[in-house]
């Protein structure tokens, strides 16, 4: 009897367990499916997509978190006062950075450039938080003033990694996901990263009790974990489109020394309006290691004789242009020049307002609390500023984006943020107090993380490899920054007075605010345009590196840049294979 009853209590817990296991099963189907119907993500692609969500979580959990402690460190190590000149000095480390980064696109693969700048910004910032203890150098010396250096260095440091490590994250994504791909997925993205976004802020709140220098020793975790991430990402997801983003942005370059076949093309195939046809690609069977790989015939293959070597001046003057190739090329084209308009100018406006609502915080009561060290209280009124963004966020991006895009259209949506801009300028004028500019700044950087960011993303979906890479990094990283450098000098020339800096800035803001709304819609008609002409920007300078909007015709161009490297071992009219 006793081992009867031992065999129906063992039968029960695994009927127990194997119903819970189905249950959960179930409940996560459950899930997925009305996530996939919400977002408008088909259900296969939903994992690529939380897996982008996941990654940008963790990048924007140690940017917040480090972002909610960079002024409390510039309060007390130089002084708050001094926080425009900072962003100024910011805008000269990183155009120095943004050149190296340029330069590290054409030679090292995708990958590698995520290894390379979480390695680099994750150790900076394990060193920031060692000199933060420091007696003499650290934020126990009560000496305040401008040659406090690791307050500027600090600074100049978080300013970098938050504008450089997004700006890599949307080039990938970017390049992986088409037009209506993106519409439906970036939404979900962006609500899945207001999650780590939330949890970084939340650690801020908390400055006064964990300590300022062991939350940076949190963030370097953080920031690690990205490479991590995008590790196990390549690992897991080998399709073709995946593989091919292994491979490095080729230079603009390349497009006259190497590559004959994609130089005839673009001098024979160029169309007037500046988009590239595609040569003619057979689809003839199917083989590959993890998934299903086309075999292309390629019609037309007719190799040139090959180009002669450059001399060494050629190649001098080559390696030094590969540094600002990004920029060459978004002055190259009208439509990049709208893009960094619509990207970087608010921050003009956003820096002042942000910059006011700073100064009258750290003069507040909630900053000056008893109890806390100095510096704690301010961390942890920005602490509770970023989780109140964040919140308000992932709100806006878990229910607003996807049903904006897809049912008022990218050009209208892209309109939303420009006119709040215009409506936050007139309020904060007429009603210039802390918890008005709190709200106010708050609810407009919701917006950019929710809305306008994900949205002028979409615009970068009809460019070339290179533009997505460089030019965006040029826009991204140091032409955001020039924006706050502009609006910091501003800041700087009301001598740290708020009703000085509100009179000054009140007339430039709202000018810029009514250009912002004007060249949002140009570009919103040219951005139309280019989709339904399915052409796109950077084809007639760099055929190499094309990304078309479909990505069956990526994949088979990826398997002509292949071939065209090593063009002299085929010959025409042969069978190549993807895989070789």
């Amino acid at each position: 009897t006793g081992l009867a009853n031992l065999d129906l209590g063992r039968a029960t817990g695994i009927a127990y367990i194997m119903n819970t296991a189905d249950l959960s099963s179930h409940a996560l189907k459950t899930i997925g499916t009305n996530l996939a119907l919400s977002f408008k993500v088909p259900y296969k692609d939903l994992p690529r997509v939380l897996f982008h969500g996941l990654i940008l979580a963790s990048i924007i959990a140690g940017f917040w978190l480090l972002d909610s402690l960079k002024d409390p460190i510039v309060a007390n190590t130089i002084g708050i006062e001094y926080q425009p000149i900072a962003k100024l000095m910011s805008v000269l480390t990183t155009l120095f950075i943004v050149c190296i980064y340029d330069y590290l696109t054409s030679v090292v693969s995708r990958p590698t450039l995520f290894h390379i700048v979480s390695g680099f910004f994750g150790i900076t910032a394990m060193i920031i938080a060692a000199l933060l203890t420091d007696p003499k150098y650290g934020l126990p010396n009560k000496d305040l003033g401008p040659h406090r250096l690791l307050g500027w260095f600090a600074f100049c440091t978080i300013e970098a990694y938050g504008s450089l490590m997004v700006a890599l994250f949307w080039s990938f994504t970017n390049s992986i996901m088409d037009l209506e791909q993106a519409k439906g997925a970036y939404g979900l993205i962006i609500a899945t990263a207001q999650i780590g976004a939330i949890a970084g802020s939340t650690l801020a709140t908390n400055a006064g009790f964990i300590g300022i220098s062991q939350l940076f020793v949190i963030s370097s975790v953080m920031i690690f974990t990205v490479s991590l991430l995008i590790k196990c990402y390549h690992l897991t997801f080998r399709d073709y489109i995946t593989e091919t983003m292994k491979m490095r942005v080729r230079s603009v370059s390349e497009s006259s020394s190497v590559d004959p076949l994609l130089s005839n093309l673009s001098s024979g195939l160029r169309t007037p309006s500046g988009s590239f046809d595609l040569p003619s690609v057979r689809t003839v069977t199917s083989s590959f290691d993890h998934a299903d790989d086309e075999v292309f015939e390629i019609d037309d293959f007719n190799p040139v004789s090959i180009v002669p070597v450059p001399t060494m001046l050629q190649s001098l003057q080559t390696r030094l242009a590969a540094f600002s190739e990004g920029l060459i090329l978004l002055f190259r084209y009208p439509y990049m020049i709208k893009v960094l308009c619509v990207s970087c100018l608010y921050e003009v406006v956003v820096t002042i307002m942000d910059y006011q609502f700073k100064v009258l915080g750290s003069h507040s009561k909630v900053a000056m609390s008893s109890g806390v060290e100095a510096g704690d209280g301010f961390a942890q009124l920005l602490g509770h500023f970023g989780q109140f963004t964040n919140v308000l966020s992932f709100v806006l991006s878990f229910f607003g984006f996807s049903y904006l895009v897809h049912n008022v259209g990218v050009r209208h949506s892209l309109l939303i943020f420009p006119s709040v801009l215009f409506l936050a300028v007139l309020v904060t004028n007429l009603v210039p107090s802390m918890w008005v500019l709190f709200v106010m700044v708050s609810t407009l950087k919701a917006m950019i993380f929710s809305l306008h960011d994900p949205v002028h993303e979409l615009l970068y979906i009809p460019t070339s490899e290179a533009i997505k890479f460089k030019v965006k990094a040029w826009i991204d990283v140091f032409g955001s920054r020039l924006a706050k450098a502009i609006g910091s000098s501003i800041c700087t020339m009301a001598g740290g007075h708020v009703s000085t800096l509100r009179r000054t800035a009140e007339i430039p803001s709202l000018v810029i605010a009514v250009a912002i709304l004007i060249v949002t819609y140009s570009i919103g008609l040219d951005f139309d345009a280019l989709i339904k002409s399915k052409t796109f920007i950077g084809a007639d300078i760099q055929p190499s590196s094309i990304n078309p909007i479909d990505h069956v015709d990526a994949s088979k161009l990826a398997v002509l840049q292949e071939l065209t490297e090593n063009y002299h071992n085929y010959y025409p009219n042969e069978t190549y294979s993807g895989a070789n």
